[in-house]
């Protein structure tokens, strides 16, 4: 050899004689491969090399534990766990290829690099050599690239819902290559499945709200002005915004959020907007019409759900405007001069959980070109990167900032001052605003 091995690399090439591919290299070319290197240290969860890096070096492990994992979509599958001594990464070398796999250090581990030159080189020199990492090479593609083409062909198979999850899982315990990651695919296919279900889950949530929204505002139109929007965030829930009108001078309103989220709080929701429909049409007062469908909804409510909800009533020729609310944020009332006012609160209780609750009306007169702005807590509570929420205050301001915009503009002013705040943070809740103009002779 050209020079004398570090007696630390050489303790290594004792330790290594014996095991698996450096046993048929033979003592004297493990001890050239280890003078080769330059030692490495990874902490616990450092990565060595990402799937898809190309294959520039191969690496000795010597202390610790590396971790084998593959990405398939969006799943990560844990392959196999090394212990020393392991040549690693020599496939990607020799072939030419990125990598097939994701290595980290399961614990604080050492080793050593190769870099890609330098072992081709010593390979090179030894046909010896050659020959026994391409019998090695043969080896570990066939026990790898079974796996692999079985893993991503099955979770195609699954994330398609093609094949059923309890098959496949069965079929990766029978193929004896799979045996060391069996239960890490089992519980793989259990996520899936999951989300698979959550996905269906959150999208029939999704077409029972939409199909409870109203379509236009028919006889309303020449007296009033009216726009709405729900926008679901991650997880659907049950806002609801609903307009209609009672008779040909009275438009009824409402916005109300269930508790819960998913098809159980869309269902509510729909029953909730189906009896306060029902009521409202029969011509009682607002309080009334809480007082009647929390009734309803408190009936062998077993879940304990409830809907928080302001209830108005407005009459489009005169401004007369009444109204209830069971729990729910308060609204703002927007005068011609620019100034936005919370309406007088006769807060109650979230109608469904409780009977017996009786509900309080309150009455005030619009002036033309009054504006109401009703919102879900979504808006209030939606909170900034840095935990920051936005606030009443905040939404009081942003109202009387944008006065002048027309009514549709105003709500979508709203919106893009929630986005702009939340930089980018993901919100828990649907956000929902309802906004009204009096203009009484069209």
């Amino acid at each position: 050899m050209s020079k004398a091995i570090h007696p630390t690399l050489a303790k290594a090439a004792s330790a290594f004689a014996g095991r698996s591919l450096f046993d048929v290299l033979g003592g004297e070319f493990t001890e050239e491969i280890l003078t080769l290197g330059r030692r490495r240290s990874l902490a616990a969860g450092e990565v060595l090399f990402r799937q898809g890096d190309p294959g520039d070096a191969a690496y000795v492990l010597l202390e610790g534990a590396l971790e084998i994992c593959v990405d398939i979509g969006t799943e990560k599958v844990c392959m196999a766990v090394l212990e020393p001594p392991q040549l690693v990464g020599e496939i990607a070398v020799f072939a030419d290829e990125p990598r097939i796999a994701t290595v980290n250090a399961r614990v604080d581990t050492a080793v050593l690099v190769i870099e890609r030159d330098a072992l081709r080189g010593l390979v090179h020199k030894s046909g010896d050599a050659a020959q026994a990492i391409i019998a090695d090479l043969g080896r570990r593609l066939g026990t790898v690239n079974t796996p692999l083409a079985f893993l991503s062909t099955a979770t195609h198979l699954l994330h398609t819902e093609q094949l059923d999850p309890e098959t496949v899982t069965e079929m990766a315990r029978k193929v004896g290559n799979l045996g060391p990651f069996a239960d890490t695919f089992a519980t793989m296919v259990q996520e899936i499945r999951s989300k698979q279900e959550r996905r269906q889950d959150m999208a029939t949530a999704k077409r029972i709200q939409e199909s409870v929204l109203p379509k236009t505002l028919s006889l309303a139109s020449s007296h009033a002005a009216i726009h709405g929007i729900v926008r679901p965030m991650k997880e659907v829930g049950g806002d609801l915004y609903d307009y209609f009108m009672i008779d040909e001078s009275r438009l009824a309103f409402c916005v109300a959020d269930v508790s819960g989220k998913g098809v159980p709080a869309a269902l509510f929701m729909m029953m909730f907007h189906t009896a306060l429909r029902a009521v409202a049409r029969a011509g009682v007062p607002p309080d009334e019409v809480l007082n009647r469908v929390n009734a309803q909804l408190a009936e062998d409510n077993d879940e304990c759900m409830f809907v928080t909800a302001l209830f108005g009533v407005l009459n489009i020729e005169s401004g007369e405007l009444t109204y209830a609310n069971a729990g729910h944020n308060p609204t703002y009332r927007l005068s011609l001069e620019g100034r936005c006012e919370a309406l007088p609160a006769v807060r109650g209780m979230a109608t469904g959980m409780m009977e017996g609750v009786r509900y309080k009306a309150q009455s005030l007169h619009l002036a033309p070109r009054d504006r109401l702005f009703l919102y879900t807590d979504g808006v209030t509570e939606a909170f900034s990167a840095s935990r920051d929420m936005f606030g009443e205050e905040r939404l009081e301001r942003l109202l009387e900032e944008k006065a002048a915009l027309p009514l549709e503009d105003w709500v979508g002013s709203v919106l893009d001052a929630v986005d702009r705040f939340a930089e980018g943070a993901e919100q828990s809740d649907d956000i929902t605003c309802l906004a009204l103009t009096f203009r009484p002779g069209g």
